[in-house]
């Protein structure tokens, strides 16, 4: 079986994380998602707050490194770019080891070029997140409503910070698809059928 990377991004609310973890668990290879990168982050020594921040879009100064000691995570002079550095190393260094799939994490733009790579973005209408983030969360259509649009402001302001470019550029993925048309089984097939065509699984 040839070596690949699924990336998997996705709109909140059209159920991509459930969707990438089925393709994952039906190819019998790992799936990273924000939970294990951002503990392998925290594993290297930047605190979760600090990613907490980058993931809101801002910018940390640190202490500055002049007169100081170096080694000390706080202690550089640009905390954002450090942080983002360090998550792309990852992201990179886990898709080199062995077939993965990402869910997020900007996947599809750090492995740009990658041989074997399928980028997938599943997309939802918007009543449907709705519905699906109103049972999940146990919340009215208002607040429900409230919430994507908060998520959506958070992972646009995420991926302009990591990629320079908007989250609904298409020129970064192969496949878009909206996961209400086949549902969590139906979506992951049908990505699983093309990945199988083209890596020969």
């Amino acid at each position: 079986m040839q070596h690949f990377v699924i990336t998997i991004g996705c709109e909140y609310g059209a159920k991509g994380n459930a969707i990438g973890k089925k393709i994952a668990e039906d190819l019998g290879i790992p799936v990273y998602n924000r939970e294990t990168v951002d503990a392998i982050i925290d594993e290297v020594g930047i605190p979760q707050d600090i990613m907490d921040k980058v993931e809101s879009g801002l910018t940390i100064a640190g202490k500055g490194v002049e007169g100081q000691e170096r080694g000390s995570f706080s202690k550089l002079s640009d905390l954002t770019d450090r942080a983002i550095h360090v998550q792309k190393q990852i992201i990179r260094k886990l898709a080199a080891k062995e077939s993965c799939v990402f869910i997020g994490r900007s996947a599809d733009y750090i492995l740009k070029g990658q041989e074997n790579l399928l980028c997938v973005f599943i997309y939802a209408p918007d009543e449907v997140r709705i519905r699906h983030i109103m049972e999940s969360h146990n919340l009215t259509e208002k607040d429900a409503k409230l919430l994507i649009s908060e998520k959506d402001k958070r992972y646009h302001i995420r991926h302009l910070a990591f990629t320079g470019s908007n989250r609904g550029d298409r020129h970064n993925r192969n496949l878009l698809i909206d996961s209400s048309m086949l549902g969590i089984d139906g979506t992951a097939e049908y990505i699983e059928i093309l990945a199988k065509k083209l890596f020969d699984i």
